[in-house]
């Protein structure tokens, strides 16, 4: 990764200056830091959804069809445990105590299938500092299939680009589980994300968390089932393209839409201060929707989530109208959307991206 400057613009200051001054005077009296009640009930929901369901896969009396039906559901919802549990874990935002998060933060990508340790060092240590900045965010880097930034080279192939993405989007967590988890952790090329963890804990985790994963989804239910194996992988597979699209669904849009921001810095230097790179390059979906909020887990609010990422996600929706009070208040941008506007304006970047230069 590539390390850069941001920019130091005094105008920008006051503006996070009074952002924040503004966001603590609203939680003067209450604690943000930390999971509440809301949070707590939002995760606990999701995981007798799942598990409840992943139960009665087992049943000797159900269908093949009602087996996959309870298996799509059981890998939704275990999705939807990662939403509302892991990303807080990741931010140390669910417990006060670490070890805690770290615990939490692993039983919630259980059913997901991407390692937790290597997913939160990249995210918290390249894509929370520079979104959409190319060499330093890893969620931008180049891909063989998609062109997502002005920055990537183009090719004849990407003019279908638009057409052809939702069958990339329906494989991205298989992707990740079988080939991004074994380069993140092998390839010496991420050395700088992984400084200051035990090699020994890296991979004594990571094969842990993958046994853990393959007994759940797939091991289990073929050997305790009355469904034959390739039934099962079948419906693994299906199941796991299903999920991703929903994954993807919330959370593309949020910084490859058509207004956002691609800094190509001036050698070591960016634009703009950090906080307002962020507002460059997010986008919010239905930030003012109690379903959104609980669907994703705060995601939607994704301005709120990458200025204030040591606050619970619970409390984002009341930052969220203080953000859009003071951007409008300092002429600073901030882009909200319906989750069909934010869904459109990706594939219209997408098509834009398809053009030759």
């Amino acid at each position: 990764m590539k390390a850069k400057y941001f920019n130091k613009s005094e105008e920008e200051k006051i503006f996070f200056s009074a952002l924040k001054e503004k966001v603590y005077e609203k939680f003067k009296d209450k604690n943000t830091s930390y999971g509440d009640a809301r949070f707590w009930f939002k995760g606990v929901f999701w995981t007798i959804v799942c598990y409840t369901c992943y139960g009665f896969l087992f049943s000797d009396s159900i269908s093949k069809m009602t087996f996959w039906l309870l298996y799509v559901v059981f890998q939704l919802s275990g999705l939807l445990i990662g939403f509302s549990f892991g990303h807080d874990a990741s931010h140390n935002t669910a417990f006060k105590n670490k070890k805690a998060n770290s615990v939490l933060h692993f039983y919630s990508f259980l059913t997901v299938g991407i390692d937790p340790m290597l997913w939160g060092l990249r995210h918290i240590r390249s894509h929370h500092l520079y979104a959409n900045v190319e060499g330093s965010d890893i969620d931008i880097d180049k891909n063989p299939f998609l062109r997502l930034s002005p920055t990537h080279p183009w090719k004849p192939k990407h003019k279908y680009q638009v057409y052809y993405a939702p069958f990339v989007y329906m494989f991205t967590l298989l992707h990740s589980v079988f080939m991004s988890d074994w380069v993140y952790l092998f390839s010496n090329e991420y050395d700088w994300m992984k400084r200051g963890v035990p090699k020994f804990e890296l991979y004594l985790r990571f094969i842990l968390y993958k046994v853990f994963y393959f007994s759940l989804v797939l091991i289990f239910p073929i050997l305790y089932t009355h469904f034959s194996w390739n039934f099962v992988t079948l419906t693994y597979l299906s199941a796991s393209a299903f999920t991703s699209m929903i994954f993807i669904i919330m959370l593309v849009g949020t910084h490859f839409f058509d207004e956002a921001d691609y800094p190509q810095p001036e050698g070591e230097f960016l634009e703009h201060t950090w906080a307002v790179h962020q507002l460059y390059t997010s986008c919010d979906w239905d930030a003012d929707k109690g379903w959104a909020r609980f669907l994703s887990g705060g995601s939607n609010c994704h301005a709120a989530h990458h200025l204030f990422p040591n606050i619970c996600h619970t409390n984002y929706s009341e930052i969220n109208a203080i953000i859009e009070e003071t951007t409008r208040e300092y002429k600073q941008p901030y882009h909200h959307k319906t989750l069909f506007e934010m869904m459109y304006s990706h594939f219209k970047h997408l098509y834009k991206m398809g053009k030759p230069d």
